[in-house]
This record gives structure tokens, C-alpha cells and sequence, in this order.
């Protein structure tokens, strides 16, 4: 995260699982996504959707260049046209990146378990 989040770093390309999607988004990077399998598909269209990502183009097979990599970098980046997702990331950042903000909602989950949720016995 020390690597990733140097003010240098402009954005990050990545496969889209969820993992990576939090962490990038607590740093407020654009991200450009490349998904394979399982929930990164879904996780790609949603960021794509909500304008925090843009996903490499792909050929009908699947398959894609370093032409088109090159490219939807470029336009995450330093584009004119990537300026809406850069600010959206640095917005995204606000909030995920807000740790006290994390462990006040959890401390709040806790104690509505704790008063809310009785035990039962099966």
C-alpha cells in the first residue's frame, strides 16, 4: 500500500477483485480494470457504472492488446476526458480511505449485536 499509494502513482490497472478494489479505492487512484473470473466481472461493471473505473476494451474471444491496455490508461490518467473518474477517485478516497470513520461503524455493528441479537439454540 506504501508503493501504491506514493503520490506518483497516477492509477492502477488490476483484475478487479474486491480486495484490490478497497485498497485502491482508499487511495484514491483511478482505477482501470481487466476482470477474468469469478466476481470480477461484476465488480468491474459496477465501478464502471458508478464512473471509478474504465475497463480495457476486449474482442469478442476475450482477448486484448497492449494497444487498447495502453490506451484506457491514457484515458484514466491524463486525458481530458479521465478528469470525471480522477475526481470521483479522489472523492471515493474520502470515504474508504476514512479509517476512524471504518471503526466508528463497526463499533456501532457491535453494539447492535450485543443489544439486538438474542442467542439461540439449536
Amino acid at each position: 500500500m506504501e508503493i501504491l499509494g506514493h503520490p506518483s502513482v497516477g492509477g492502477s490497472l488490476f483484475h478487479s477483485g474486491w480486495g484490490s478494489v478497497i485498497e485502491t479505492l482508499q487511495i484514491g487512484h483511478v482505477l482501470v480494470v481487466l476482470p477474468f473470473i469469478i466476481d470480477q466481472p461484476l465488480n468491474a461493471r459496477l465501478l464502471v457504472e458508478k464512473d471509478l473505473a474504465v475497463e480495457v476494451k476486449r474482442t469478442e474471444d476475450g482477448s486484448f492488446c497492449k494497444d487498447d491496455i495502453a490506451k484506457t490508461l491514457r484515458h484514466a490518467m491524463v486525458a481530458e476526458e479521465g478528469e470525471k473518474l480522477r475526481n470521483n477517485a479522489r472523492k471515493a478516497a474520502k470515504v474508504f480511505g476514512d479509517h476512524k470513520l471504518h471503526q466508528d461503524d463497526l463499533g456501532q455493528f457491535v453494539h447492535y449485536l450485543k443489544n439486538n441479537v438474542t442467542r439461540r439454540s439449536f
